[in-house]
């Protein structure tokens, strides 16, 4: 947020003086509450980060592929029971390995898979789908790009749009494609107006698609936005930008139709981490500044959910959870914490209202690299 300071009578500024001093006090005391907690419970069958994970049509969780470190991908999935807290393996198998891809429930219940890692070479190119009545997989059509770090974000037609990425490892896509799932067929459109990589696809009130930030060409990270118009599958870059550049951030719709983005980092990646976060209103196409978190966050696409009370709740990125409440434009931290900061954790809203907070990694060591954790969470007022 931007304050003017006008010059005034000594009278006013003395006001001035007082009144902030007065909300500092309030600030100070409101951010020594907690917004419900945290708790830990059962253990998932494998220690995973830069998985995906998905709320199914019988309210349980698809908790599919990943990481324990670098170059040990799975390909297996792990089925959560909100009835009972506990995890199971999935009777099936993805028909590939996969860390840092896609999964998108569909209009008819099943799973889009598509892309991430299948081992040190190069990003996937294949897709597959998801049965929660069988447990299993099956593959259906490839992609027309090798992809990982990419969106996949149903559109109100019932196809998916599949954007950016990269097909490398370190050079961005502008390139983006539909899925349609009545064919299995994926079909390409024209460009993005940038190339992005670990940006975020966030589904607007009037069905269009915002696509912002990321990692773009010439080793920049981007504070550029734009909108992708699913009738005519035409993408129109945004006048305004966001307030800074931000890549592996996230964002997430509010229930009054304005995006919170938050976290992600600049071009110094773990050395340039954010607490900041800003507001996205369409009707202005404007991005203005909010309050900071309690936790620098990044890695985190996925990682927040909007409560049934119209709160987000942040659970990736940091060593504690925190809630954004959209009335104040603040963060309150939750009861509890992870003791590690989940870097590509997953966070899923349940049917009940709790969320589920599964895996991620810590900082790591010079050594070992990124080590993944197998331990998992539920947020609850």
């Amino acid at each position: 947020m931007r304050y003017q300071i006008y010059l005034g009578a000594m009278l006013t500024v003395l006001i001035v003086s007082v009144t902030n001093c007065s909300a500092q006090k309030i600030s100070t005391v409101a951010s020594a509450k907690t917004y419900g907690k945290i708790i830990e419970i059962a253990k998932i069958s494998e220690a995973r980060a830069t998985h995906s994970a998905t709320l199914l049509a019988n309210g349980k969780v698809l908790i599919a592929g990943g990481m324990e470190r670098n170059g040990v991908f799975f390909n297996t999935a792990d089925i959560f029971d909100p009835q009972t807290n506990t995890f199971a393996l999935a009777k099936g198998k993805m028909s590939s390995k996969r860390s840092g891809h896609s999964a998108t429930l569909l209009a008819d219940g099943r799973v889009l898979m598509t892309g991430g890692w299948a081992s040190g070479d190069a990003p996937d190119i294949s897709a597959e789908i998801y049965d929660s009545q069988t447990e299993t997989f099956k593959a259906t059509g490839n992609m027309n790009f090798r992809r990982s770090g990419h969106t996949a974000t149903l559109l109100a037609s019932g196809k998916v749009l599949i954007t950016g990425g990269s097909s490398s490892g370190e050079e961005s896509l502008s390139e983006a494609e539909v899925f349609d799932p009545q064919t299995g067929a994926f079909t390409r459109i024209e460009k993005m107006q940038s190339a992005r990589l670990g940006h975020t696809a966030t589904v607007l009130a009037d069905g269009k698609i915002l696509l912002a930030g990321g990692f773009g060409k010439g080793n920049q990270t981007l504070s550029s936005a734009e909108i992708f118009d699913w009738q005519t599958n035409k993408f129109s870059l945004l006048k305004n930008q966001m307030t800074i550049t931000r890549y592996k951030h996230d964002a997430i719709l509010l229930k009054d139709g304005r995006v919170l983005v938050w976290g992600g980092s600049d071009n110094r990646d773990w050395r340039g981490q954010y607490k900041s976060a800003e507001i996205f209103n369409p009707k202005t196409g404007e991005f203005t500044a909010t309050g900071e978190m309690s936790y620098t966050r990044f890695k985190v696409d996925g990682t927040s959910v909007l409560l049934k009370d119209g709160k987000v709740f942040i659970g990736g990125g940091g060593e504690a959870a925190e809630v954004f409440d959209p009335q104040t434009n603040s963060f309150t931290k939750t009861e509890g914490n992870f003791g590690m900061p989940l870097h590509f954790a997953s966070v899923t809203l349940l049917a009940d209202g709790r969320a589920l907070v599964v895996g991620g990694y810590g900082n790591g060591s010079r050594e070992m690299g990124p080590v993944s954790t197998n331990r998992s969470w539920i947020f609850k007022l």
